[in-house]
């Protein structure tokens, strides 16, 4: 991925959040801080497992994270307004992968790019397990998604 060539996003698009930069984001460097960014993806991710009736307290089965990855594309500074959108990535048998484009408002080009791999979890005996058919219908589109 480069500055000079658009991203392609693959899968299907499951949620979208819009909201302002908060001044307290910003770092000592004047643009909002690289963690922030972790914050806005999980908060995307979270929303939306919240809107499908997932259970994300840590009992039985759930989501759990296993790699992040972000590539900053430009900075982000207070006053602004963002757009933080999920996707659907690979699914696979226990596990599956979330993109996040974190957009300005006024701009088509990502100035982030998260991507997730999510394994579904049982906590009680702390092991992976195949991802449920209504989460997967959700992930491909032909389930219930937001």
């Amino acid at each position: 991925m480069t500055a000079n060539h658009p991203e392609t996003i693959p899968g299907l698009k499951l949620s979208s959040m819009r909201f302002p930069v908060r001044w307290g984001e910003m770092d000592a460097l004047g643009h909002v801080n690289n963690a922030e960014y972790l914050r806005y993806f999980e908060e995307s991710r979270t929303l939306w497992g919240e809107s499908l009736g997932l259970h994300l307290d840590g009992r039985g089965e759930g989501m759990i994270l296993l790699k992040a990855n972000i590539t900053y594309k430009k900075q982000v500074s207070y006053p602004a307004n963002i757009e933080v959108t999920l996707f659907a990535g690979k699914i696979g048998r226990t596990s599956f992968h979330l993109v996040n484009t974190l957009t300005l408002e006024g701009d088509r080009t990502p100035a982030a790019i998260g991507e997730f791999v999510i394994v579904w979890f049982d906590y009680c005996a702390n092991n992976p397990v195949v991802i449920p058919m209504s989460l997967r219908g959700a992930l491909e589109g032909s389930g219930v998604a937001n």
